[in-house]
Parts: structure tokens; C-alpha cells; sequence
């Protein structure tokens, strides 16, 4: 229940208790309370209050039939951001996938920006991705508030696979997003700024204008003079998450946006933690392989398998890792 349902409810209930109709169905001999027009007038007003939640539909859901899902579906999402005065509205979807969506919100000015992405997932999330335990190995279980599970029947829950299990699983997935990005926007890395997360949504900075987002690398064509550049800023941002024991784990030209000669990397539910995932370089390579072919057509030249030696080899030695 939503903090509006629960003010709905509560106003009901106030209703029904102490309302002029159960004052006159008590019974006859009970001693009536002296009227107090001030504060029936108050509780008038109280009830009439308005605080926008109940009423207000973004103008990308005012487009959509009132019974088609997405409707009532990005609603709920972004309630939440609405009333804490992040987001103003919701102008348009910008990217639709199996795991998420992804629409261009207008910014209250009180957050300092003049666009908000927000990246709605889909409950049904985990479907999609396969072969998801290799990304997950090492991974310190957390809750919906991010605080690492202790409880062994939380835990057998989640690595269980019950209905709690899955539900508290695909919020690690968001909460992991979440917070890779914020530690790597902090270390310097090129990443959309994070503003806010509730539940399965994720408020960061767009990347674009208001006549539409940046594109991913795989949308465009490089001029041979800049991809020199930004291949090696693409390794760069590769270092700095292995310096904070990251791996992308599903870095491409997919998830690499491209605006105004520079680039962003986005999409991190599936990172891995270097330390304790023992798959962790095979992932690295993989990673530095999709974003070497893709430059290769641009004329860079690289080895991807020596790129990902140098770049482990150092790390491991330092970490202790075999």
C-alpha cells in the first residue's frame, strides 16, 4: 500500500469513527461532545487537501489508453520521485527492452538538472538474463534496502529461489546498478550521474536534449580521428572499475552512449566483483573483445587478449588473486 493509499484509508477510517452520522447512531443517553465548527471546518480542509499523488499522470501516460498496461505502470514508478520533487513529469519512452524501460523525465530544478532518465525494470526482469549465477558469484546478498542479508532463512530464500527469494534477488540486481554507478560517477568514471533509486526504478542524468537521448556506439558510424580517442577512454573506464574491483560484465557498443565526441557507459546490474568471482577474467576479456571488434571497423587496431593481461595481471598480483 502506497503512502496515498494509506492517507485514503486513514481518512476513511476518521470518517467513519467520529463522523456526525456515528454521533447520531450512538447511543441516546451518551453525552454529546460540544460542536466545534473551527475544527470541523479543519478536518474539511484536511480532507479536500490535495498533494498532487492521486491526481497526477505524466503527460507520456496522458497519451496512452487508460487500460493499456504501461500506462498505470509508469505511474507507480515515478510516483514516488514526483513527491519527492525530482522529476516534474514524463515526456516520452526513449529506449523499450526485455529488462527495462527507459523514458526522458523533465527535472525539478531543485535537483540541479534540466533532464532526468528513468529506468523502469520490468518484474520479470530475471527471465531474461541467463546463465545468471556466473555474474552473481562473490556477491554479498543484500535486501530491498541494500544492507547485506545475514539471516540464513533470507539467504536459503534467495538462493532458493521462493517467491520471496525472487522478488528480494531482482531488487539486488537494481540495488547492484545503483550502487556500482554511484561509486563509479564518484571515482571519476563516465557514467551518468545517479540521482535516486525506489524500488524497481532508477533515476540518472540524461544523456541527450530535449529533442532526443544520445545514442548507443552501435547506432552510429565514428570518424576514423575520434576512435582512436575514445577507444582508449573505453579502456580507461575499464581500469577504473578493476581499481574498485568491478567488471562491467556485459560491456559492448550496446551499452556505450554516444554524445557531443563523448562517451558514457551505462547498464550495470550484472557487474561482477573481481575479487571473488572466479570467473572474473574471462568476463574481462569478453568485455574488452565486443569493444575492440566493434572499434576495429573504425580502423583501431588492438589485441584484446594482451589488453586484458595487462590490465588483470597487475590487478591480481596486487589482490592476491591466483
Amino acid at each position: 500500500m502506497n503512502m496515498s493509499e494509506q492517507y485514503d484509508l486513514y481518512a476513511e477510517y476518521e470518517e467513519f469513527d467520529n463522523g456526525r452520522s456515528t454521533h447520531r447512531n450512538r447511543d441516546r443517553w451518551t453525552t454529546k461532545p460540544k460542536q466545534n465548527k473551527h475544527a470541523d471546518n479543519k478536518q474539511e480542509e484536511v480532507l479536500a487537501m490535495d498533494d498532487g499523488i492521486t491526481t497526477w499522470i505524466p503527460t507520456y501516460a496522458q497519451n496512452l489508453d487508460p487500460l493499456h498496461h504501461e500506462r498505470q505502470w509508469v505511474i507507480n514508478a515515478v510516483a514516488h520521485f514526483y513527491q519527492e520533487n525530482i522529476i516534474t513529469d514524463v515526456t516520452r519512452r526513449v529506449k523499450g527492452g526485455k529488462e527495462a524501460n527507459v523514458y526522458a523525465c523533465v527535472a525539478n530544478p531543485a535537483s540541479g538538472l534540466e533532464w532526468i532518465a528513468a529506468k523502469l525494470y520490468r518484474e520479470r526482469m530475471l527471465r531474461s538474463l541467463k546463465n545468471d549465477a556466473v555474474y552473481k558469484v562473490g556477491r554479498t546478498i543484500r535486501d530491498r534496502e541494500g544492507k547485506q542479508v545475514r539471516n540464513s532463512r533470507e539467504r536459503r530464500a534467495i538462493i532458493n529461489k521462493s517467491g520471496y527469494g525472487q522478488e528480494a534477488d531482482f531488487m539486488m540486481w537494481v540495488g547492484t546498478e545503483f550502487r556500482t554507478q554511484t561509486l563509479l560517477y564518484e571515482a571519476g568514471a563516465d557514467v551518468p550521474k545517479p540521482v535516486a533509486q525506489h524500488g524497481h526504478s532508477i533515476l540518472m542524468e540524461f544523456i541527450g536534449d530535449e529533442y532526443g537521448a544520445a545514442p548507443a556506439l552501435n547506432e552510429i558510424s565514428l570518424a576514423r580521428d575520434e576512435a582512436g580517442p575514445l577507444f582508449q577512454r573505453v579502456m580507461e573506464n575499464v581500469e577504473i572499475m578493476l581499481d574498485h574491483h568491478l567488471i562491467h560484465g556485459d560491456l559492448s557498443a550496446y551499452n556505450i552512449l554516444y554524445w557531443q565526441g563523448d562517451i558514457w557507459l551505462i547498464d550495470f546490474p550484472q557487474a561482477v566483483e573481481a575479487r571473488a568471482n572466479p570467473h572474473a577474467y574471462d568476463i574481462l576479456e569478453r568485455d574488452i573483445t565486443r569493444v575492440s571488434e566493434y572499434f576495429s571497423r573504425f580502423g583501431v587496431d588492438s589485441n584484446p587478449k594482451q589488453l586484458a593481461w595487462d590490465l588483470w595481471h597487475p590487478y591480481s598480483q596486487k589482490e592476491g588473486i591466483e
